[in-house]
């Protein structure tokens, strides 16, 4: 019971204005909820995807020519009968994606077992602002030529023959049977188990080349070249200070460095010759190897620890040797370098 009418007042007026306030709020949600529902949803996106198959003959190899202006680019085998093209892009908050995007930077054109894919500019989407990536997952059978502008290729699992280029980025290319050709403006090569002869050539950029039985033709504007287990092949490095290692030359190598050393371990199946300008040649061969050693330097010198290899007198710079009866040539100069055999 109230006790006075002055306190049944206050006890009303507090009522009253605990109701108000929540027809209010109730009323600001409302509302807020309305605006968000007129806003469109592709406005809004960070992140646009694209997904498209495209069937294609088993009868006939597939034949891909893909071009990026910019972006990531993966090509796998996965099954045969069939294309599938997958795109994500991705962009910070300062520039929106909308569902239209991909169909607005990227064609695909068919022609039987020809896919001809191209990614080009479209200047309602900044490229600096936004990151691509495609896949492609294509079927055995498959010749793969690819051109990047700048981003990162990779191409797995195919029949080839590849020919990858990339102005600025790096190209991974496995388990190819027929012949690769890649190149990089400014980047690295790094190229595994491919059944057919390799050309690997870099601006500026390190190469890697393992299990080639048909050999590499490396070139490196400047960085290093490493290769394990090769058939016949050449690596050069134009200038700077790049390194050529070899692990398993199995037939002829020729090599040149500018400024870097030059390092083979392997058995002297074939003839070899080795050039250094400024760096160190270093040759590790196996116990009592059969060769015939052709070394000179021109202001260098000789390290021999080597059975069989008589070490040549302080001062010398023509060394000429048959070891075991002779065998195969090793041919090996340098300008300033050191000579080093064990």
């Amino acid at each position: 019971m109230f006790t006075t009418l002055t306190e049944r007042r206050r006890v009303l007026n507090r009522t009253g204005c605990t109701a108000r306030a929540r027809r209010c709020l109730s009323s600001i949600v409302v509302a807020v909820i309305g605006s968000l529902a007129c806003v469109p949803l592709s406005s809004a996106q960070l992140t646009s995807e694209f997904h498209r198959t495209v069937m294609v003959s088993s009868a006939e190899p597939v034949k891909l020519d893909v071009e990026i202006t910019r972006g990531d680019l993966q090509i796998v085998y996965v099954r045969d009968g069939q294309v599938m093209i997958s795109g994500v892009a991705n962009t910070s908050a300062e520039v929106k994606l909308d569902d239209n995007f991909f169909s607005s930077v990227l064609a695909i054109d068919q022609e039987g077992n020809h896919l001809h894919i191209r990614h080009v500019p479209n200047a309602a989407f900044p490229e600096t602002a936004i990151s691509v990536r495609y896949r492609i997952d294509v079927p055995y059978r498959t010749e793969v030529t690819s051109r990047l502008g700048r981003g990162k290729e990779n191409i797995t699992g195919v029949l080839g023959p590849v020919d990858a280029v990339t102005d600025e980025g790096d190209v991974t290319a496995a388990y190819i049977s027929g012949r690769v050709r890649a190149q990089v403006g400014s980047g690295t090569l790094d190229l595994q188990v491919i059944g057919d002869h390799v050309e690997a050539k870099a601006g500026s950029g390190n190469i890697s080349c393992t299990r080639l039985p048909q050999g590499v033709t490396a070139e490196t504007g400047d960085g290093d070249i490493t290769l394990m287990v090769v058939g016949p092949s050449t690596a050069i490095v134009k200038k700077g200070n790049g390194r050529i290692d070899v692990g398993g030359a199995r037939s002829s190598f020729a090599a040149s460095t500018d400024a870097g050393d030059l390092h083979v371990k392997a058995i002297p199946h074939e003839d070899w010759q080795l050039t250094s300008g400024t760096g160190n040649v270093r040759l590790e061969l196996p116990p009592a190897p059969s060769f015939e050693l052709d070394a000179s330097t021109e202001t260098g010198k000789f390290q021999v620890d080597l059975d069989g290899l008589v070490t040549p007198e302080a001062g010398v710079h023509q060394f000429r040797q048959d070891v075991n009866g002779g065998g195969k040539r090793i041919q090996v100069h340098t300008k300033s370098g050191a000579i080093v055999i064990r």
